[in-house]
Formats: C-alpha cells, structure tokens, sequence
C-alpha cells in the first residue's frame, strides 16, 4: 500500500511538471479602437523588444468576440482581431517553453473601457474551429501563419480563450468614455451634471430611468445598419451592475490622430463644387444639428437665393454618441463652450428650423435609428442626418451617397477606398488636417502617391482643432505588455503608413477636466485620479514625478507643451493648466 502510494505521488509530481513545461502568459489581451490596430500588431510582430513573431488574424467578427458577463448585459461584441505569440524555444505551430502572448480584438473605444474596467472583466471568446487554420494577413507587410505551416496552434487558442481582457485601446480618456455612457443613460434633455440650463443634455437612451443598461443604439439603414449597446462601467469602487471591485489602471501615450471631415464630390455642382473647401466651426456645427443643409452652405459667396448650389440638398452622417470619434467632434465643435448645441440634443439646438432636432421625446431618446429630414422650402425637398454606427460604416455611407457630409478619424485603412470620385477632404477654419498645402481636398491613398504628404504639422501644433490622443489603459496584468506596446507601435508609423503622430513628436497638450457629471447621481465612479479627484495635463514638465495624468481632455483647450511648463514652474502647480474647454 505504502508504495502504490510513493508510486502515485510521483506519477503526480509527473504530471504537473509536464503541465507547466510550457510557461505561457498572456501579456496583453486588448480591446478596443481600430486606430491602433494595425501599427499594435506592427509592433507586437516585428519590434525586437516584444518578439512576438508568429501572427495570425482573422478579419470578420465571427468566431472572436468579447464577452461582458455581468446579469442582463447584452453582447457578446464581435471584431477583427490579431493574435501574436513567441515561439520560446519551440516554432511558431508548437510553441514550448516560456513565451508570451498578445491580442488586440477591434471593436470601439468605449466598448474597450467597458470590457476592461468591468467587474468582472470582458472575456475574449475565441473558436476552436480556428486551431490549425492560417491567418488573414491583415498586418501587412507581416505575414500570417499559414494552414500548411500548423496555423493556429490549439495551445494559443486554449490560453486566450475565456481570458480576461487587460488592456483598452482607446483614443478617448477612459474617464470620458464613462462620460459618455453617462450622458447616454441620463434621462433625455436632463442637465448631466445637475446645473440648470447645461449645455450638457443627457440622450435618452436606459431602458428605464437610472437604469445601467440601455437601450441598443441603432444605426439607420441609409448608414448601414448595425447597433452599438449601452451598458455602464466604473473606474474606481464598485461595479455599478455586479457590485465588484474596480480595477486600478495605468495609462500609456501612444500618439495623436484628427477627425477629418470629409464630403462626396460626385455632384460638380453640389458638394463637388471647386467653391467648397473650407467649413468653419460654427458651419460644421449646424450641419451636425440639422441647422444647414444646403450644398451653398460651405460656399463662400454672395447670398444667392434659390439657384445654383442652394438648391442641392445634402445627406449628413453622424456616429453613434459612445464613440470615441463622436466625442471629439462633439466637444471640439458642436457642443463646445461657444456653440453648445449637439449632434443629438444640445442647449442651442435649432428647435425653430429642425423640430426633430433634439431627438427627444419626453425622457426617451425620439428617433432610434435618428434619421432626421428638415424641409428645405425654396429648395423644394428635405436634408437628411442618419446614424452611422463605426468607422467603417460612416465612411463607406459618405463615399456611396452623392452630396453627403461625414467625419472619421484618419487612417490610411479607413480611407483606402477613397478615390477623387467619391471623397474630397475639407480644412476646418481654414487649416489642413494631413498636409501643409491643401490641394482640391483629394484624400491622400497609396494608389494617388499623396500618402507621403502626410505630415500633421497642424495637429503637431494644435491648431488643428479636431484631434485626440490615442492611449492604452491597462489593469495590472497588462501594463508592462501595454507599456511596452505603446512604445514599439510608434516606430511603424511611416511615409506609406502615416495613420498617427508619434507622441514624442507632438508638441501640445489638451488641459484636462473633472467631467461635468452629477456625482450625487447613480452614475458614479467616473473620476479616478489623486486623493483630491484633481485633473492634471501628465505631460508637462511639472508632471515628470507623482502626478499621472488625470481626467478628462477631449475638446480640452490646447495649450503648447512649453507654456504649460512655464506655468508649472511660475506658479508652482503640479497639475498644469486644467478645466479650460474649447
């Protein structure tokens, strides 16, 4: 007996020492905006200092998705996704010994923040029909791992899938992120932050009143189709649906991208007008709100009254209003301190021109999909604003819609099927998002030689006013993969793939807030920051030592990275010039 024990023991010492001979851990597994998509996975596969050189993707949202396990939460939320792992001392199908593993699943900024501050947090489901298959070759020039080289190996897909996601790839602040979801769950047309007379409005969109699950919001049929869900977060405390603990997280600067704002030129006299450039803010603005509507209005000449140009009418797309791409529009343009007015509900919306302007109707959101139409009298017929859910959605509505408006933000994938036919570019008072020269808005694409003109220089300079920075926001078990990431995926920015500006060549801060929401509310938990709840810009040069960054920036005033420090060392602030909104 004693010895079939022994026997047995060791049998057991056997067994778990064969269990762990392969020590793999899943460094990063991320979520979240298609901006850093590609130069991330860039990264993971061919940076030297992350090594993970075995890579395969897979393009449509079937079989990889992301699930929010939390009581009644809808989803599960589907995405492209790359999977890069090292070999460690085995090959690229049979991985061996220690390694690590990184995966990057694209859905949208807030759905990243939402998966990743959640308690508990989003799990990545991964199918095991894709064990042994290649990969789709999305991160060219990196090349996938191929069927007839073993594919997927059955080790990479068990370890990733039911893995909590550690890291948002977001190009919002995660505290704006909440804000947003915030603002979405707030009854219609009620102040956000409490305070009469706000230009703040809340959307509509819970299910019932103070609810943390909302109604889905949907895209319209002109738009795409499609539908974005609404589902609360914390980033301190307790989760607002399950109760547990909020993680602590990091934040790490990867670069900066614009909004550009973009028309369908097919009409040569309508949106394709050699006469239309430029759009001011305040034109910008009224079309986002239904105010204008007309070809003529991004014309710069004497009022005409009905001929030429103001009997075109046009066709805006807007985003849904948790992305991270409709928050910086919105606070940059239409619902920034001076306008406040709102793609969906705003302070100074055109009630008198556009009575669906508000889309609201009593405390629930009007129209889901909004697909608004505003008569034009002398024109003889009606605008149109419609829903786009994602960026490729948004863009591909423009392009396929004669005399439409939209905005996204660059990258040389989302624009790639923009050609001088479909696409023209506009400045927005009067500077060049791209390029240095504006020349008949012609999108820059690898087909037309203009993507080497790319060159920020008014994003570098802030005086660009449509840009937000792209971060990741990692909980503990992702940092260092985070951190590591961030820093590699800036050096695969290039002349023929200039999707952002590497932060060490940005040269402006945006000031940094405490979001306006209503911290008596139930929507709680949205500023983690010092013990203070004190916002602080984090890249000044008074901020090198223990005050990270805080709060939120999108449509924050921009201030030059020198005079921010100036002022930290005049007046002996560690925070910088904070609560100054555009």
């Amino acid at each position: 007996m004693k010895l079939t024990k022994a026997l047995l023991a060791v049998i057991a010492v056997l067994l778990c020492v064969a269990a762990n001979a392969n020590a793999q851990t899943v460094a990063m597994n991320g979520i979240g905006s298609s901006a850093l998509f590609l130069e991330m996975g860039q990264a993971a596969a061919l940076s030297p200092a992350i090594g993970a050189s075995c890579v395969w993707t897979h393009a449509s949202s079937g079989g990889a998705s992301a699930l929010d396990g939390r009581a009644g939460v809808p989803g599960p939320e589907g995405g492209q996704i790359w999977i890069a792992w090292q070999p460690g001392s085995g090959t690229c199908a049979a991985p061996a010994g220690t390694y690590n593993i990184y995966s990057y699943l694209q859905t949208d900024s807030t759905v990243g923040n939402r998966c990743v501050f959640a308690a508990p947090a989003c799990t990545l489901t991964l199918s095991s029909t894709f064990v042994h298959t290649g990969g789709a070759n999305l991160l060219a020039p990196v090349v996938d791992i191929t069927t007839a080289a073993g594919g997927l190996p059955a080790s990479i897909q068990a370890a990733l899938n039911g893995a909590a996601m550690n890291v948002a790839g977001t190009d919002i602040r995660p505290e704006d992120a909440k804000f947003a979801t915030i603002r979405a769950l707030t009854d219609c047309g009620v102040p956000v932050n409490g305070v009469a007379g706000s230009q703040y409005l809340g959307l509509g969109y819970a299910v019932t009143s103070g609810s943390h699950i909302g109604k889905p919001i949907n895209g319209s049929s002109l738009g795409g189709g499609s539908s974005f869900n609404v589902v609360d977060f914390n980033l301190t405390g307790t989760d607002p649906i399950s109760g547990g603990a909020v993680p602590t997280f990091s934040v790490f600067d990867v670069g900066a991208v614009p909004v550009v704002v973009f028309v369908n030129p097919a009409n040569v006299n309508g949106l394709g007008s050699i006469l239309v450039q430029n759009v001011t803010r305040g034109v910008l603005a009224g079309f986002l709100d239904g105010t204008y509507g007309r070809a003529s209005d991004l014309i710069n000449q004497t009022y005409v009254v009905g001929s030429g140009a103001s009997n075109v009418l046009t066709t805006v797309f807007v985003r849904e209003p948790l992305s991270g791409t409709y928050n910086t529009m919105e606070y940059s343009v239409p619902n920034n301190t001076q306008l406040q007015t709102s793609q969906d509900v705003g302070l100074n919306s055109p009630v008198g021109i556009d009575p669906g302007s508000k889309n609201c109707l009593g405390a629930s959101v009007n129209q889901n999909p909004l697909q608004d139409t505003v008569l034009r009298a002398t024109a003889g017929g009606s605008s149109g604003r419609y829903r786009s859910i994602g960026t490729g959605n948004e863009v591909a509505a423009v392009l396929t819609h004669t005399d439409s408006l939209g905005y996204s933000f660059w990258g040389t994938g989302n624009f790639k099927n923009a050609s001088a036919l479909n696409a023209k570019y506009l400045t927005v008072d009067g500077v060049d998002p791209l390029q240095q020269v504006w020349t008949d808005g012609l999108v820059p694409t690898a087909g037309n030689g203009l993507l080497g003109n790319v060159s920020f220089a008014n994003v570098k300079n802030g005086s660009y006013p449509i840009w937000s920075k792209l971060r990741l926001a990692a909980t503990p078990t992702g940092a260092a993969g985070a951190s590591a990431l961030a820093t590699a995926a800036q050096s695969y920015v290039s002349p023929q793939q200039p999707d952002f500006v590497p932060i060490n060549q940005l040269l402006v801060v945006r000031s940094h807030f405490a979001p306006p929401y209503n911290s008596g509310s139930v929507y709680n938990g949205a500023f983690p920051s010092s013990a203070t709840n004190q916002p602080a810009n984090g890249t000044s040069v008074c901020n090198t030592g223990s005050t990270p960054e805080a709060g939120g920036d999108v449509g924050g005033l921009v201030y030059p990275l020198q005079s921010d420090g100036d002022f930290c060392s005049d007046s002996g602030s560690a925070f910088g010039q904070i609560g100054r909104r555009q």
